[in-house]
């Protein structure tokens, strides 16, 4: 028994295992499947690769099996054998009656007993000895050899500009290409690793409980562990002279330990053994770690593409964004959610939007600065085409500039970087040898982001592992550690890994079954007359809806109670409204202009055959709305296109979202009523994430009334007989509540718990903050359809509420604290709510917008 081996001391016992990474010419792949030959020896000293290795099956080790002359190596050698037994035992399949599921093929290591059928011994291929029949069919694994490879490519060396191997390689290759074929070991450390390890790199592979390993280094593992009174153990070699020739040190690992070294948030490091931490799963949106690449949302953008502000790209086109403010966090304080950034001057960024790593040729950084800013979480965002992690594989651009490439044990880090092309870490430059840059240096792990911008990656597929530093700007990633594999590179002719999202955010279950207060329901048959129009009778208007509980309706005047969820659990209580109906010059809730629609309106290309059946369908939604609409909504049609709505909700009193306008869009497309309307939400959060888990920033819009997400039940689904007020109630019903955090799938079973309240008074402050933002934009773009609803709403001189006064006067409340003692709470939505540091900062950005817009509002005659 060995104690107490560094994990940089081992190795698989394998050399090729399904999930290793190996580089072919110019391409890199992950293997899926290894097909081995099997050597095993039999009791007569014969040594056979099986036919099928498949048919082995496994018994308990014979220790007697190699001969005792053999004196105490043999017992060593026994004793090898006798460790694997426990391992034998684990890893057979279990009863598919048990399971469920069909027998694996067992798992094989060497010094395992097994036997097979007489027949798979016969056809196999003999290296000593011959076939004898009267040899029982058993015998001890001493060989494991890779015959066959699976690999799926993921990328081709993009930067490779010979362009001598640009076809993809055949996904199966056999022992003849694997001379060509190149494993990037993950486990190789640089020989001149400095004694304190840099944070990222580590130490031997991913060793677990039950692995079979061997050592690096055989022969210097037998002089390093050979002390008798060494607390490691005595490691006692068996030399291939009594094995045949075959290696047949190998160990069981029955135990491990693990040191981690933790970077915080605050820059901070610890030494933590790893048992004493567990993952953090509920990491939020804005979160950033020391060395991340972040930029300002609100100095986005210039879209090279020309659109609409108001309007998103539609799927298919391609924008490319040119960031000009990128930095480099030095620390964040996640409780005050503000991050100290040193920023890069005359920074040029271009990203194609909608590709993970989308950063285009030619982008640089600039030259970073030695000052740090105080800045809000809320205000940056981490561009996926910047954002590297430690454990990212990556691409890594040519030696053009050669101080781009320091070795790490050479280098001296400075703040003096001069840009890309020729953006240097600076200090010592020996570059990389003419040697090295002959072989796979275009290839490493991300082991270290720097505070300078740079990264440190580990070139492990050269003969010595090499750690350089180089720029973002010239990596390209290609498994990336947050997501597994990122994917593959595509178009041979980019110069950048242009790499399909994965979209990983979560869609959201929403019961829709809404009841108004007092009101009656739409199945019963004596409200059956409300589908009626003048052409058809009540009779004829509609089928019954006995199975069909969707919500009550007052049928005669606008209703004046308050709405409150009947299904939503964890945001019960009752949503309160301003009594806009009471004040004077209220606009209709529900009108049919005369003008042509809004070229901003998402759905204002689409055509529509209005047929006499649809017409009919759009005259009853419209005498629905005309009478039903509840407090804070705003519907708006058009006379030459009654297939388009636009809504304004007003976000209700007592949640994040209170006085806010949130504008959507829908769409009654030829398949209406048959399938839900079309919809899409206006995001306003400026690219700072979702205001709410149902509400996306490309405008969908999640809810299982609308078919973007399968309902439990038939209630919860669209239907023939469901209307387009069961859809805008929904929304000021159940997504725009008090706690949207628990909207997320499956939260609403962590309601109450205290695992997660941080999480969720974190969401409820940003949704908070950035409904301000709504506020902002509403009234300083156009929204057509919309405008004087807006006008009458927010601003003074008209007869109107003027909610932007109550609105300043709440966040000025909030910035000043007001607001931690309940009985100062007058406005809405912020009962004991006590805001972040970075928070007010971009409330406070928020707050003076809103003041000039009152100023100016209040200087106009």
């Amino acid at each position: 028994m060995l104690c107490d081996i560094p994990g940089s001391d081992l190795e698989y016992m394998y050399e090729y295992n399904a999930g290793d990474y190996v580089l072919y010419h110019d391409w890199v792949g992950v293997i899926e499947d290894v097909w081995e030959d099997v050597a095993i020896r039999l009791e007569n000293g014969s040594i056979v690769v099986v036919e099928k290795s498949e048919e082995l099956e496994i018994l308990e080790p014979d220790l007697g099996a190699f001969p005792s002359s053999a004196g105490p190596r043999s017992q060593h050698l026994a004793d090898i054998l006798a460790q694997t037994r426990e391992l034998s035992l684990n890893t057979q399949a279990l009863d598919p009656e048990v399971t469920g599921f069909p027998l694996d093929p067992p798992v094989l290591y060497l010094g395992q007993s097994v036997f097979t059928k007489k027949g798979n011994l016969r056809r196999g291929r003999f290296i000593y000895g011959s076939y004898d029949p009267n040899i029982p069919p058993h015998g001890i694994i001493v060989d494991l050899k890779a015959r066959e490879l699976d690999i799926r490519w993921l990328s081709r060396n993009v930067f490779d500009e010979s362009r001598t191997h640009t076809a993809r390689p055949p996904t199966h290759l056999d022992r003849g290409d694997f001379d060509e074929i190149i494993l990037y070991d993950r486990g190789k450390s640089p020989q001149d690793l400095q004694p304190v390890t840099r944070i990222g790199s580590t130490q031997g592979s991913d060793f677990a409980v039950g692995d079979v390993i061997k050592f690096r280094d055989t022969a210097g593992a037998a002089v390093k562990y050979a002390a008798e009174n060494g607390k490691q153990g005595i490691f006692r070699r068996v030399p291939r002279s009594i094995t045949q020739g075959y290696e047949m040190n190998v160990f069981l690992i029955t135990r491990t330990k693990t040191k981690v070294t933790i970077q915080w948030q605050d820059a901070s490091t610890s030494d933590i053994d790893s048992t004493g931490v567990v993952p953090y799963l509920n990491v939020d949106d804005h979160d950033v770690w020391p060395g991340e690449l972040v930029s300002i949302k609100a100095n986005k953008a210039e879209e090279e593409t020309s659109h609409d502000s108001d309007l998103e790209m539609k799927d298919g086109d391609l924008g490319v964004t040119t960031i000009k403010n990128v930095g480099v966090v030095q620390s964040a304080d996640a409780k005050e959610r503000l991050a100290k950034i040193r920023w890069f001057a005359d920074s040029r960024v271009s990203i194609l939007e909608g590709y993970d790593d989308g950063l285009l040729a030619g982008s640089q950084m600039g030259t970073l600065s030695s000052n740090e800013t105080d800045v809000s979480l809320y205000e940056i965002v981490t561009p996926p085409a910047l954002t590297k992690r430690r454990g990212d594989l990556v691409l890594v651009a040519p030696l053009a500039q050669p101080t781009s490439f320091i070795p790490i044990a050479t280098q001296t880090i400075s703040n003096s970087e001069q840009g890309w092309s020729g953006r240097s870490p600076g200090g010592t430059s020996s570059g990389r040898s003419a040697e090295s840059s002959t072989k796979i240096n275009w290839f490493g792990e991300v082991i270290d982001l720097g505070l300078d911008g740079f990264l440190t990656v580990r070139l492990g597929a050269l003969d010595q592992a090499l750690d350089v530093r180089i720029p973002v700007e010239a990596t390209i990633t290609v498994v990336s550690d947050d997501d597994s594999l990122t994917g593959s590179l595509t178009d041979e002719d980019e110069r950048a890994s242009w790499t399909e999202s994965w979209d990983s955010d979560s869609d959201v279950i929403i019961e829709e079954t809404v009841e108004y207060e007092g009101g009656t329901r739409m199945d019963e048959d004596s409200n059956s007359e409300m589908w009626s129009t003048d052409e058809e009778s009540p009779e004829a208007s509609r089928k019954p809806l006995a199975q069909q509980p969707t919500m009550a309706v007052e049928r005669i005047e606008p209703l004046k109670q308050p709405l409150e969820p009947t299904e939503h659990a964890q945001n019960d209580s009752k949503i309160q409204q301003i009594n806009f109906t009471s004040l004077p010059n209220m606009p209709a809730q529900f009108v049919m202009l005369d003008e042509p629609p809004p070229v901003n309106h998402h759905f204002y290309t689409e055509s529509v055959v209005l047929s006499a059946p649809l017409m009919r369908r759009i005259r009853k939604e419209h005498k629905i709305l005309e009478s039903s609409l509840p407090e804070g909504i705003w519907v708006r049609t058009w006379e030459d296109r009654l297939d388009l709505l636009r809504v304004l909700i007003i976000g209700p009193e007592d949640t994040p979202y209170s006085l806010a306008p949130f504008v959507l869009d829908f769409h009654l497309n030829q398949d209406f009523p048959r399938s839900p309307p079309e919809a899409y939400f206006h995001s306003w959060t400026r690219g700072l994430g979702r205001i709410n888990p149902n509400l996306y920033e490309d405008g969908k819009v999640c809810l299982s009334l609308l078919g973007t997400w399968p309902g439990d039940t038939k209630n919860e689904s669209w239907s023939e007989d469901s209307t387009m007020l069961q859809v805008f109630v929904s929304l000021m019903g159940l997504v725009l509540v008090q706690e949207p955090f628990y909207n997320e799938a499956g939260f609403d079973a962590y309601v109450g718990s205290s695992e997660t309240q941080i999480n969720s008074a974190l969401y409820t402050e940003k949704a908070f903050v950035m409904a301000k933002g709504f506020i902002n934009h509403a009234l300083s773009h156009k929204c057509g359809g919309m405008e004087n609803i807006l006008t009458w709403l927010y601003l003074p001189k008209v007869e109107g509420p003027c909610l932007l006064q109550r609105v300043l006067m709440e966040c000025d409340n909030l910035l000043d604290d007001v607001f931690n003692e309940p009985s100062n709470v007058e406005s809405s939505g912020t009962t004991g709510l006590r805001l972040s540091s970075g928070a007010k900062v971009l409330l406070r950005k928020y707050a003076s917008d809103l003041r000039t817009i009152l100023a100016g509002a209040e200087r106009t005659p």
